[in-house]
């Protein structure tokens, strides 16, 4: 079980569509014009696209570091701090850097904002997704006590609580807290507590624990896939349909603004959090039926969906204000189109990447 995992691996590919949809839905719902069945695609069905990478992360950790077998924390750490610590660093100077370029600010290169960029992921508006899983690599001797936990008390039982416990948990932190005086006076613990969602990796542990236990049991997972298709299909269905469903009667009925309506039903929220798990599970359904087929596109995307998950941002922006130099509203082209060429661009630029990279080992 230790060779790559077809499924899992085509699951990146399929959630940096979703991270793609997401940021252009969030242009989109800025102008009244917006279209409602596109911002639904976008803003709201795309959601299960950054909890899947945790899905994804907690099933390659506990797959290549079973229980079994003892852990070797200082190698594990530094493997990680290579692969996505200093990636993390790079790219939120490049992002700081082109942002201050783009709308100036003094203070932008001051250590404090340095400082506060790099823990909180705030050097760009997509970034913060690798803090979080720095820090589930961080303490992951600690996930690991937990599922030997969940196992040695009935996984029937303690992933439904854990399930519940991260809900309560974000129900508990998705109202705006109110905080002492000694709080709002030391910043940096004023920050901790107001960028929470921004580093805490507990707003997503029932979704990373649930693909360690699928890794600890596949082939139970197999059979899943094999012979409940039809209900991981009924899921699906009937969790896109409740989301739909309250999307359109905030927006058509109860005239609620749209970004209201994104962070009303995004992937925290009871309804975003049941349609993220039945997605993810009616998308590897799907991928098993393939699984003895070559999905070439998707394999190419998912190779290289890193490079495109870090540098789509950029197309996005530099897009959005070309069309501004040549006259052209961003609402006169269909966004879906604008979808398109940001995923083409970013694709495009990801192969020329690393056809340059193994150039360059193998030279």
């Amino acid at each position: 079980m230790n060779k790559r995992n077809l499924i899992f691996d085509n699951l990146r590919g399929i959630s940096m569509l979703g991270v793609i949809g997401i940021h252009i839905g969030s242009m989109g719902m800025e102008y009244a014009n917006c279209s409602p069945f596109w911002f639904l695609i976008f803003s709201v069905l795309s959601r299960y696209s950054v909890p899947c990478f945790f899905f994804i992360s907690g099933f390659g950790l506990f797959l290549t570091h079973p229980l079994e077998q003892s852990l070797n924390y200082g190698r594990f750490v530094a493997k990680r701090l290579r692969s996505i610590g200093i990636p993390y660093l790079i790219w939120t100077f490049f992002y700081m850097y082109i942002n201050n370029r783009t709308y100036y600010d003094a203070n932008v290169w001051s250590w404090d904002n340095i400082s506060f960029c790099v823990m909180f992921g705030n050097g760009s508006y997509h970034i913060y997704f690798l803090v979080i899983l720095l820090w589930f690599y961080l303490l992951f001797p600690l996930w690991r006590r937990l599922m030997t936990c969940l196992e040695k008390f009935d996984l029937k039982l303690t992933l439904p609580l854990l399930a519940l416990a991260q809900l309560y948990f974000y129900d508990a932190s998705a109202h705006y807290w109110s905080y002492p005086a000694w709080i709002q006076d030391n910043e940096f613990i004023f920050n901790l507590f107001q960028f929470r969602l921004n580093y805490l990796p507990l707003y997503y542990l029932f979704i990373f624990m649930l693909g360690g236990v699928i890794a600890r049991h596949y082939a139970g997972f197999e059979h899943l896939l094999k012979r409940h298709f039809l209900l991981l299909l009924t899921c699906f269905l009937l969790s896109a349909g409740i989301n739909t469903y309250l999307f359109y009667d905030m927006y058509a009925n109860l005239k609620v603004n749209p970004e209201v309506i994104a962070n009303t039903l995004q992937q925290l929220s009871l309804p975003g959090f049941f349609y993220t798990v039945t997605t993810l599970l009616f998308c590897c359904g799907v991928l098993y039926r393939f699984k003895d087929k070559r999905l070439g596109w998707l394999e190419k995307f998912s190779d290289h969906s890193f490079v495109i998950y870090l540098i789509h941002p950029l197309f996005m922006d530099q897009l959005y204000f070309g069309l501004m130099l040549i006259g052209i509203s961003f609402t006169q082209i269909p966004i879906y189109i604008f979808y398109l060429v940001v995923l083409a661009c970013s694709y495009g630029c990801a192969a020329i990447w690393s056809t340059t990279k193994k150039s360059l080992i193998n030279k």
